[in-house]
């Protein structure tokens, strides 16, 4: 568990002092160019002031992408459920858990045998479970996996907001190079979007906030691409869109009804999970 979770009353720890007063003058008042607003916004955007359940789904389309061309190929339904601590140094320490369908693309149910349209292969998809695990954002919004597996290299930082009227978007992007054996690289680009005037709400713990996610990523054992992934230049792109939200309930039905058969533990208690 992490260490030195705060209570929920002593949540603006988080910024290391109380609520910024440009937040809480109004929209015309906030110093967007402050560390300490920048990192407010972003927890409550990506995340949460407080120690509450925060759970991002994101359903889309991944495609193949062969000499600059697409191909739809398959369907994806996550979540992530998340529960984030104040640090002392104005970042934030969080627990992350990862529940990840592949769908069929004309059905929506889940996919059960995958077809690689470019080698002909067949693949069996992973209903994949990726934590739980701990990470840390630092107050200059770079994101580290604690416990970080040797050989693995990359980054991940979140950018300042960028403002345009009622508008905010946040972008995140991950990097990330795993070595031999695995020898796998994949890309992500999030882009969280929420309203000034929602943030400007001294009180607001977490704000309604829509995210797009955008991965690029090589070849996997179950795409059934083996020995054709050099014959020419090709890799995974996704479109996906979906809302961060602070409930088990705004999950979509279908979501809820996969992890109902197959992960009942997430929907029973998904914080003493996430302790694990």
């Amino acid at each position: 568990m992490i260490n030195n979770p705060v209570s929920r009353r002593s949540t603006f720890g988080l910024l290391g002092a109380a609520p910024s007063a440009g937040l809480a003058r109004g929209v015309s008042a906030i110093d967007w160019k402050s560390p300490e607003t920048q990192m407010r916004v972003l927890l409550q955007m990506r995340g949460a002031l407080d120690d509450r359940l925060v759970i991002s789904f994101l359903e889309g389309v991944y495609y193949g992408v062969m000499e600059g061309l697409i191909t739809p190929l398959y369907g994806l339904s996550a979540g992530l459920f998340r529960q984030y601590f104040a640090r002392a140094d104005g970042g934030a320490d969080y627990l992350n858990f990862e529940l990840v369908y592949v769908t069929d693309l004309d059905t929506g149910e889940l996919l059960k045998t995958f077809r690689n349209p470019y080698s002909g292969g067949v693949g069996t998809p992973p209903q994949s479970q990726l934590g739980p695990s701990r990470l840390t954002i630092k107050p200059d919004r770079q994101i580290v996996l604690q416990g970080m597996p040797p050989g693995i290299k990359g980054n991940n930082f979140c950018r300042p907001a960028r403002v345009i009227r009622d508008d905010v978007w946040i972008t995140e992007e991950q990097a990330v190079m795993v070595p031999p054996p695995m020898n796998f690289a994949f890309n992500e680009i999030l882009t969280y979007h929420a309203s000034v005037h929602d943030l400007a709400d001294p009180k607001a713990m977490q704000v309604p906030t829509s995210v797009h996610f955008t991965p690029v990523i090589g070849w996997r054992p179950w795409h059934a691409m083996a020995g054709h992934e050099a014959e020419k230049s090709s890799h995974l792109m996704g479109d996906c869109a979906g809302r961060v939200v602070t409930s088990i309930s705004d999950l979509p039905p279908h979501y809820l009804r996969w992890t109902e058969e197959f992960h009942p533990d997430v929907l029973r208690d998904p914080l003493a999970l996430l302790a694990k």
